[in-house]
């Protein structure tokens, strides 16, 4: 078995039950008909390859410690019960030392999961991830029939560094290595002083799509996250790196920014992408605890409790 299990649950209150009361800790177990599987990919070599601050290996048991006691069960607000879906901890990626072996044993475990009808949400680790974990939905479903969008200050489809992968090139690597359409590729809430121009030019000259931050000015983030949604086919794949977001509202990650899309869209594009039935796979990378632990884990706690919300509120 490739995972590694951890218990965070705390004692339930019985008038207050929350997010970490009703996650179970193994893999999803096919008794509903809907489930999420959260999974740790606690790496970041890939970063340190790419030149970023080290740290986010922390990150999924960062996020465990901290969101077992945020997310109300029965949300009054949004009118929805995280009880209509099964949610399930199914651990983190076995430990390697090598960054390429572990990517082969998260494109299999999120490959049978999703086999098993589950909607795997992985969290980082470095952006490196998002190679493995597209691959593994093309893997069930074929490369014509997979959409993805990056959440992402930056377009991540840097060539390789010395023919080895790394946090600026799972884009890349899935374009070239797994076959993923560009026309079923957009880059979202892309910052252009953080943005290569010949890396912007290899996405929109071969057919892709990049919706800049300033394209977002004034406008409903989380309805310009829908519309891209509704280009991307029936078996999408939403990765969300948080240093798209704001450093003000999400200062521990490897490469804060001063501007980004706020806490708020994050949490509505979380919600909106659950909603979606046609969203397979979600990762969120680069929450870096060593940089900054609590306000941003607590963002990245309730983006995972808005994905559950937005997932058992599917009709």
């Amino acid at each position: 078995e490739a995972t590694t299990l951890h218990n965070f649950n705390h004692k339930m209150a019985s008038d207050d039950p929350r997010m970490g009361d009703v996650i179970l800790y193994s893999d999803p177990t096919g008794g509903k008909k809907t489930q999420v599987a959260l999974l740790g990919f606690p790496y970041e070599e890939g970063v340190s390859r790419n030149g970023g601050r080290v740290g986010a290996a922390g990150g999924p048991d960062a996020l465990r410690s901290l969101m077992k006691r945020m997310g109300t069960v029965i949300n009054p607000e949004f009118n929805v019960d995280l009880r209509r879906i099964g949610m399930f901890d199914c651990g983190d990626i076995e430990k390697k030392s090598e960054l390429e072996e572990g990517h082969q044993l998260l494109r299999r475990k999120v490959k049978s999961l999703i086999e098993n009808n589950a909607i795997p949400f992985v969290v980082g680790g470095g952006n490196d991830q998002s190679f493995p974990n597209g691959s593994g939905l093309i893997d069930v479903f074929g490369k014509d029939n997979v959409g993805v969008v990056n959440i992402d200050a930056h377009l991540d489809v840097r060539p390789l560094k010395n023919g080895k992968t790394h946090s600026g090139s799972p884009f890349r690597q899935l374009i070239e290595e797994s076959g993923l359409s560009f026309k079923k590729f957009v880059e979202f809430a892309a910052q252009g002083n953080q943005c290569s121009a010949e890396h912007a030019a290899y996405v929109i000259d071969n057919g892709g799509e990049i919706v800049w931050l300033k394209d977002l000015k004034g406008k409903s983030v989380a309805q310009e996250f829908s519309r891209v949604l509704d280009k991307l086919g029936d078996n999408i794949f939403v990765s969300f790196d948080i240093d798209s977001i704001t450093g003000a509202d999400c200062p521990g990650v490897s490469a804060v920014g001063t501007i980004g899309i706020t806490a708020q869209d994050a949490l509505d594009i979380c919600f909106a992408a659950g909603a979606n039935s046609k969203v397979k796979l979600f990762d969120l990378s680069e929450y870096n605890p060593t940089v900054e632990l609590w306000r941003t884990g607590r963002l990245v706690s309730n983006m995972f409790y808005f994905f559950c919300l937005g997932v058992a509120s599917r009709s």
